[in-house]
């Protein structure tokens, strides 16, 4: 098969993004079994072959793209860009013939490539976006949201098959957005690539009262819950330390307004507080590594996920984990088993389970392996990897 991949970038290193994560395992596996994958992004094909291709970078495409932004009324949706997508991916059909595309369901975009190209569109949900927590908004913001929302679930109604990985994620959205439950679709995890060689978590070489978070500075990731939380645990644990890793996306404090991480943190904390976090910014895969091998417990606080590639990665570490029990983290995490689940906005319950973890390190090292030996089991991407192609190959028969 020819199979099109789409990313918000590529290659893997530009950012920090689950979908890219998504697109890199998947991508290595679909190869490795003989496929030819190109990934799209950003106006370029990127195929496994060492192809690579601009796309809809010619005079035409460009004076369509500047007619779309004019007659553009429905910002929520950005139907430019859809329309710009459409176009690249036929684009590369007519160059290199595709068997199938997959891709998020993001703005109700794979509805729109779906009529652009005589092959099945896969719909892939990594984030609908009507399951983001509620937040300050302005009237404007609030309006783009129902748009995308439309946008998407017209998306998901329409997709000849549709993929979640978790069942909350896919019966909710199908709920939401009137898909029926008997047209096609599969709950498939997120794979991860289990390395038996890579350095593990261990007990005896991290730095007791460490705590790691991995995820953008924002309301969404729960950065004020955990926040909160540490000031509390400091009151019990005052040796207790925090690193936050990601981009400073800021927290909505009022409509239309956000606080980054240094002025939330002045307003918030307290000096003795502030000077027991660090703040690291965005890093590479292979800088976040270490740390998370040298760190007690990693932390994800976050108010919604569709799947939390750092849950996952954490865990194929051998790492202590935590997480909020967003809808569907009990999917990936066994409670007290392979991690600690614990309630969603809650600092109060997130300080008690931080201070019990640390308090108990041979229980945490426990959960830790047993977390790694979930991962083999359920999600690795050989297993998850071969679960798609079969997808494939049944919609691919399907629509012939």
């Amino acid at each position: 098969m020819h199979i099109g991949l789409c990313s918000p970038h590529w290659p893997p290193g530009e950012g920090a993004n689950g979908i890219v994560s998504y697109v890199a395992a998947v991508r290595e596996h679909f190869v490795a079994q003989g496929h030819l994958v190109s990934v799209i992004s950003r106006n370029r094909s990127h195929s496994s072959d060492g192809t690579t291709l601009e796309l809809g970078t010619g005079l035409l495409a460009s004076s369509a793209y500047r007619i779309d932004r004019r007659l553009n009324r429905s910002p929520g949706t950005l139907p430019h860009i859809a329309r710009a997508v459409g176009r690249e991916i036929a684009e590369l059909h007519r160059l290199r013939p595709l068997d199938i595309v997959e891709m998020e369901e993001s703005f109700g975009w794979s509805a729109v490539v779906g009529r652009r190209i005589a092959v099945p569109v896969v719909t892939r949900l990594h984030g609908p976006h009507f399951l983001k927590p509620a937040s300050h908004r302005t009237a404007l913001q609030e309006r783009e949201d129902r748009s995308r929302c439309e946008a998407e679930a017209h998306a998901v109604r329409s997709a000849p098959f549709l993929t979640a990985p978790t069942r909350a994620v896919m019966e909710s959205t199908c709920d939401r957005c009137g898909r029926s439950r008997d047209q096609p679709s599969a709950v498939i995890p997120n794979p991860i690539k289990v390395d038996s060689h890579a350095p593990q978590w261990s007990l005896a070489d991290c730095e007791r009262d460490h705590i790691l978070m991995v995820g953008r500075f924002d309301f969404v990731k729960g950065a004020d819950t955990l926040l909160a939380a540490f000031g509390l645990l400091l009151d019990v644990r005052p040796s207790a330390r925090l690193t936050i890793v990601g981009p400073d996306f800021g927290i909505e404090t009022t409509p239309g307004k956000r606080l980054n991480f240094d002025a939330y943190v002045r307003a918030n904390l307290s000096p003795q507080a502030r000077e027991r976090i660090t703040f690291t910014g965005l890093l590479r895969p292979e800088e976040i590594r270490p740390l998370r091998l040298k760190a007690n417990v990693t932390v994800a606080s976050s108010r919604t996920e569709t799947f939390g590639y750092v849950l996952v990665e954490a865990m194929a570490a051998g790492s202590p984990l935590i997480s909020t029990d967003w809808p569907g983290s009990e999917e990936l995490i066994v409670h007290r088993k392979t991690g600690l689940l614990t309630p969603v906005a809650d600092p109060d319950a997130m300080a008690r389970n931080l201070e019990w973890l640390l308090a108990n390190p041979e229980a945490a090292a426990q959960m830790g392996a047993a977390g790694k030996r979930r991962c083999s089991d359920t999600f690795s991407v050989d297993l998850v990897g071969n679960r798609l192609l079969d997808c494939y190959e049944a919609t691919i028969r399907a629509v012939a």
